[in-house]
C-alpha cells in the first residue's frame, strides 16, 4: 500500500528533522522544502506528488500565508496544516480562513502532530471519495434517463414534460422492460414535489395478504406476525409520489381502499388507530388492458378513472429500431469499462433483433457484452446467444421463422416486419440515414419509405455519422 507523502516546508532543519522523526519513516514518505517557493517548485514535479503539507508560517523570503494563497489557487491543492509560533493563535485563524485545513502551536506534542495529521488525511481522502462517487452517480443516473429519438419515443417524452408539473395522476402503460418506473420517476423531478420521498411499489411482488399493509400500514398485533407498528408506502411518500407498478394485479379489496384513500386523502392502519392525512400524488402502471379489466368485473372503473386521468403509452423497444443504437451506446457509457465500441456487424445484430424484453434486454446484453469482450470492439460473438444469431446473414430459414402459437395472419405480419426492418436498417446503415438515397437503392418513392420508417418506429437520423 501506497504511503502518504507529506511536504514539510520550514525554513529551521531542526524543526524539519523533528517532524519528519516524529510522525516515522514507516508510516509516512517525508519531503523537505525550507521556503514557500521551494514548496511551489516541488508541486510542479509530477513524480512528488503530495497528500499534505506542513507549512510554517514564518520563514525567510516567500513567507506561509504568501505560499497559502498561491496554494490555494491551484485547481486540487493537497490539505495544508499550517505552523504557527503566534501564541494569540490569531495568525493560525487567519490561514484557517484564507484555507488551511487545520493548525499546530509550536511547541506541539508529537502524539498532537500525528493526530492532525492523520485526521486531515482522512477527511481529504473522505472528500475525494465523496467526489467520485457524486460523479459516478451522476453518470449512472445520465444512463438511468429516458431518451430515443424515433418519433414514437418524441410523444412520449412531450407528454410528460407537459404533465410532470401538474397534480394529476398518470396511467403508464407498456410491456415489461419498456421503462415505466423511469417515466414516473422524471414525471416526479418535474413536479413540484421533487424534493419529496418517490417511493415504489411493485402490487404484483406483494401476497394479496399483505397488500394493505404494505401500502396503508398496521399496528402492532393487527394479524398474525404483525410484531411492531408499520406506517406504509402511503405515509412514507407523504409530499412526494407514489409509484404504484403493476396496479392492475392488485386485488378488488385493496383496489377499493386504494380508491378512498385517493378520494379522501386520509389513511387508516389496519388494526385500528387514528387516521392519517396524507398528501401524496398517485402515479400507477401496468401491461394489462384496464379497461378490459374493468369490463370483466376485475378492475374497479371508479378507480380507472382515478388513476387515469392522463395516459402515457410507452411503445416497445422493437417499435423503436431507430433508437436501439443510441441506448447501446448509452449504456456503454455508462459501464464500468471505458472506450468501448460497436462492431457494424454487432449493430446490425442488434438493430435486427427484435428485443422481447425491451430496453431492460437490451441494458442487459449489453452488459454481458462488456464482460465478454477481450479487446474496445464489442464483435457479435460477445452478445447472448440469441441476440448473436441475429447477426448470421438472413438465410430463408430465418426470415421464415414463427411462432407456433401464432396464427396464419399474426405470422405473416410478424415474417413481412421481420424482413422489412431488416432490409430497411441495412440500407440506412449503407447510406447513413440518408432517405433519398435509400429509397433510390430500394426502388421506393421517397414518402413511401419515410411512411414505412414512422410505422416500424425507425429513426433515419440516428444512423447518420455511424
Amino acid at each position: 500500500m501506497k504511503k502518504p507523502r507529506i511536504l514539510v516546508c520550514d525554513d529551521e532543519p531542526v524543526a524539519r528533522r523533528g517532524a519528519a522523526r516524529a510522525l516515522g519513516a514507516e508510516s509516512y514518505e517525508i519531503l523537505e522544502c525550507i521556503d514557500g517557493r521551494e514548496c511551489l517548485a516541488t508541486l510542479e514535479r509530477p513524480r512528488h506528488g503530495v497528500d499534505l503539507i506542513l507549512l510554517d508560517l514564518r520563514m525567510p523570503g516567500m513567507d506561509g500565508m504568501t505560499t497559502l494563497a498561491h496554494l490555494t489557487a491551484m485547481p486540487a491543492p493537497p490539505p495544508v496544516v499550517v505552523v504557527t509560533a503566534d501564541s494569540s493563535l490569531r495568525s493560525a485563524i487567519e490561514a484557517v480562513k484564507a484555507g488551511a485545513a487545520d493548525f499546530l502551536a509550536k511547541p506541539y506534542e508529537i502524539d498532537e502532530l500525528r493526530f492532525v495529521v492523520a485526521k486531515t488525511l482522512e477527511t481529504a481522502r473522505l472528500r475525494t471519495e465523496n467526489r467520485r462517487l457524486a460523479e459516478e452517480l451522476k453518470r449512472l443516473a445520465g444512463s438511468r434517463r429516458l431518451s430515443g429519438e424515433s418519433p414514437v419515443m418524441r410523444a412520449v417524452m412531450d407528454a410528460i414534460e407537459r404533465v410532470g408539473p401538474a397534480a394529476a395522476g398518470v396511467l403508464i402503460r407498456g410491456e415489461s422492460g419498456t421503462g415505466k418506473e423511469l417515466v414516473a420517476r422524471q414525471i416526479h423531478e418535474l413536479s413540484e414535489r421533487a424534493r419529496g420521498a418517490f417511493v415504489a411499489v411493485n402490487c404484483a411482488a406483494i401476497p394479496d395478504t399483505l397488500v394493505e399493509s404494505e401500502l396503508f400500514g398496521h399496528r402492532r398485533g393487527a394479524f398474525t406476525g404483525a410484531d411492531r407498528d408499520r406506517p406504509g408506502k402511503f405515509r412514507q411518500a407523504d409530499g412526494g409520489t407514489l409509484f404504484l407498478d403493476e396496479v392492475g394485479d392488485m386485488a378488488l379489496a385493496a383496489q377499493a381502499k386504494l380508491l378512498r384513500v385517493l378520494q379522501e386523502g386520509i389513511v387508516e392502519p389496519l388494526g385500528g388507530g387514528d387516521p392519517v392525512a396524507v398528501d401524496v400524488r398517485v402515479l400507477a402502471a401496468t401491461h394489462r388492458d384496464l379497461k378490459a379489466m374493468a369490463a370483466e368485473g376485475r378492475f374497479r372503473e371508479d378507480l380507472l378513472f382515478r388513476l387515469r386521468v392522463v395516459e402515457i403509452e410507452l411503445p416497445p423497444l422493437r417499435d423503436r429500431a431507430g433508437d436501439v443504437l443510441l441506448l447501446a451506446r448509452q449504456f456503454l457509457a455508462a459501464s464500468s469499462r471505458a472506450g468501448l465500441s460497436l462492431a457494424p456487424e454487432t449493430e446490425r445484430a442488434l438493430l435486427v433483433y427484435p428485443w422481447p424484453g425491451n430496453v431492460r434486454e437490451l441494458a442487459n446484453a449489453v452488459e454481458r457484452a462488456t464482460i465478454f469482450c477481450r479487446g474496445l470492439v464489442i464483435q457479435p460473438e460477445d452478445l447472448p446467444r440469441e441476440v448473436r444469431a441475429a447477426a448470421a446473414p438472413a438465410g430463408e430459414g430465418d426470415l421464415l421463422a414463427w411462432d407456433p402459437e401464432d396464427d396464419f395472419q399474426t405470422a405473416k405480419r410478424k415474417v413481412v416486419e421481420r424482413f422489412e426492418r431488416a432490409v430497411l436498417v441495412e440500407a440506412l446503415r449503407e447510406h447513413g440515414g440518408n432517405i433519398s438515397q435509400a429509397a433510390r437503392k430500394l426502388g421506393l418513392h421517397r414518402q413511401n419509405l419515410q411512411q414505412k420508417l414512422h410505422e416500424l418506429g425507425i429513426a433515419a437520423e440516428s444512423f447518420r455519422g455511424d
